[in-house]
């Protein structure tokens, strides 16, 4: 082999050397206070803090201009994304609480469409003022039993991890609604799962409030801080998350809770979480994982349901070959995003009627979540 001038290796070990990489008014009900003055909040600062030891997968921030799920692509060699571990013994659970749309101004340049979401509004009341008031007083029942507790605003830390995560918002509306509801992400781990069935247990039953059965929505599900594989500034994959639409505001049936009693709304989110955190199991990090699903097609002409029955209402018909995200099953039901022309429905189809993605299917690049939400 012929060997090369001494001078011409120095001059390239030099040039590697110092080559690097670029990083890329009136009202119709008595209020309590609104604003508590003990109220403090965990400093947001742009750059990433060091990842726990739990956390065992951070995705970069992707493109908001395709509207769909992230899907994985097919690989040689399947990956296996390993069990987070549990925290150490002893120690005390830790619960974020996210004021929603307190400070929107001041998100980040990857959430900057998000700066001038300010939330409902009634009367000279916002709805940032009325979701502090109760998340306040969320963090007086949980630290008073021992869970640490961050309150949050609009910004959430990168990668945030916790044992529990609860955006806390209210809803608005000029047709009349009310009710509370509670959602979980697009991709659902057991733990969210459970996290969202305990405080759905007992915010209704303390406030007396009704549930708004219908009304929980893509944006809900969608939410932004839930959108770890597309923003930096979102939860962690393996925290347990939901948001709680505590009522309406602009409904006075609803006001005279959410507004005139927070501390009753209060008690009905962190009783629930209480409960949560009680049933839970520290040491079951597979509880933590939400589901990765593949791409699939629906296999013939089925019907997409508003739940998981034969019997259940119809949203919408889809033909043979519509491409079907999931997020979700139960039993012999797949909850999924299914696209219909340029139309997106979110609903229960049959597994049975679902197959996989082929050669022909499957798109050049993967697409994406959808955009990121504010409720």
């Amino acid at each position: 082999m012929k060997q090369m001038n001494p001078v011409l290796i120095i001059a390239l070990l030099t040039l590697v050397a110092c080559t690097s990489v670029m990083p890329q008014p009136a009202s119709d009900v008595v209020m309590e206070p609104l604003v508590t003055p003990s109220a403090t909040l965990v400093p947001i600062t742009p750059t990433a803090t060091p990842t726990p030891a739990r956390i065992v997968q951070v995705v970069p921030p992707v493109s908001d201009l395709v509207a769909e799920p992230v899907i994985a692509m097919p690989t040689a060699t399947p990956s296996v994304i390993p069990t987070p571990t549990p925290r150490p013994p002893g120690t005390p659970p830790r619960v974020g609480l996210q004021i929603g749309h307190l400070r929107s101004d001041e998100l980040p340049d990857e959430l900057a469409h998000l700066r001038t979401s300010s939330g409902a509004y009634w009367n000279g009341i916002t709805e940032a003022q009325v979701n502090e008031a109760i998340a306040v007083r969320v963090r007086d029942i949980l630290v008073a039993a021992g869970v640490e507790v961050e309150l949050l605003p609009a910004t959430v830390p990168p990668a945030y991890d916790a044992d529990a995560f609860v955006a806390i918002h209210a809803d608005g509306s000029v047709e009349g609604a009310r009710g509370w509801k509670i959602a979980t992400p697009w991709r659902t781990s057991a733990a969210s799962r459970a996290l969202m069935e305990a405080v759905a247990a007992t915010y209704g039953a303390i406030t007396g409030l009704p549930e708004d059965r219908n009304g929980v929505t893509i944006n809900m599900r969608g939410y932004y801080a839930f959108s770890y594989r597309r923003h930096t500034h979102a939860i962690a994959r393996t925290t347990p998350a939901i948001i709680v639409e505590t009522g309406f505001l602009t409904n006075a049936a609803d006001r005279a809770v959410i507004v005139a009693q927070p501390a009753l709304a209060a008690r009905g989110i962190a009783e629930g979480i209480l409960q949560y955190l009680k049933q839970r199991d520290p040491n079951n990090g597979a509880a933590l994982l939400p589901p990765e699903w593949p791409i699939l097609y629906t296999s013939t002409n089925v019907s997409v349901r508003a739940a998981p029955s034969e019997t259940a209402r119809i949203i919408v018909e889809a033909p043979a070959d519509s491409r079907v995200f999931v997020f979700n099953r139960d039993g012999d039901w797949y909850e999924a995003m299914v696209r219909v022309g340029d139309s997106r429905y979110v609903g229960w189809i049959r597994a049975d009627q679902t197959r996989p993605a082929d050669t022909n299917n499957i798109p050049a690049s993967p697409p994406t979540d959808p955009p990121a939400m504010n409720p």
